[in-house]
């Protein structure tokens, strides 16, 4: 069991569960003595982590290369979602154009199409949602195994006892303050990617950094169906 536990909530779209947190292991309990008194935890420094940040365009290289890969694997699958969903607009559209002229019998039927074509739309994106969760949550996982251990090494060497994952926090409503200098995000961020390389192949482009989902309101509908967790340019 892990000395420092860390855990992040994907925060793409607002629908994706917290992939990060699941596998992680928590943070260790002081160790039992003879009689259940607890050992005395040793006096050290209490630092902050947002890790949200590893994401951002200057963030965990390692977890970006990953999230690439796997946008790279929903390409087609997003291409298909991406002309149904056309589908479904165009025949909106001449459903509430044509309308007025058609017969009683000839708008139901349409309006019938309508909402079969719909439904398929949106079987088949959270089809697709699914997918790419478990793609992500797969492809993410011996990343965040080798981030969790470099954290821990991390404090150590630096006299750190305990680490708190402050966009939890906030998230939460228990953050009241933090001193600037209690935060090792982009110390850690800088230090980790010395660690472990990537390629410079594998570097986001600005292309590949911009989010791949965004929402648009069509009635239902999404625009790009797959939400995908990319380094966002805009949090």
């Amino acid at each position: 069991m892990r000395t420092v536990g860390l855990v992040i909530a994907f925060l793409s779209m607002g629908y994706l569960t917290p992939i990060w947190a699941q596998g992680q292991s928590q943070a260790q309990m002081p160790p039992q003595t003879q009689g259940g008194t607890p050992t005395p935890v040793p006096v050290g420094r209490i630092a902050v982590i947002n890790t949200n940040a590893f994401f951002a365009d200057d963030g965990i290289q390692q977890l970006l290369q990953q999230a690439r890969r796997v946008n790279d694997m929903f390409k087609d699958k997003e291409a298909e979602l991406n002309a149904l969903q056309q589908r479904v607009e165009s025949l909106r559209r001449e459903l509430e154009t044509q309308g007025p002229n058609l017969t009683p019998q000839a708008r139901a039927d349409k309006q019938e199409a309508l909402e079969q074509l719909e439904r398929e739309y949106q079987r088949k994106r959270e089809d697709a949602e699914r997918a790419y969760q478990r793609a992500l949550r797969d492809a993410i996982a011996p990343v965040r195994e080798r981030i969790g251990a470099f954290l821990e090494t991390y404090a150590k060497s630096r006299g750190i006892t305990l680490v708190l994952e402050v966009a939890n926090l906030v998230q939460a409503g228990g953050l009241i303050y933090v001193d600037p200098a209690a935060d090792i995000t982009r110390d850690f961020i800088n230090e980790y990617n010395k660690a472990n390389p990537v390629t410079t192949s594998s570097a986001p482009s600005s292309a590949a950094s911009a989010s791949l989902s965004t929402e648009r309101s069509t009635s239902g509908a999404r625009s790009t169906p797959i939400s995908r967790k990319t380094p966002p340019r805009k949090p």
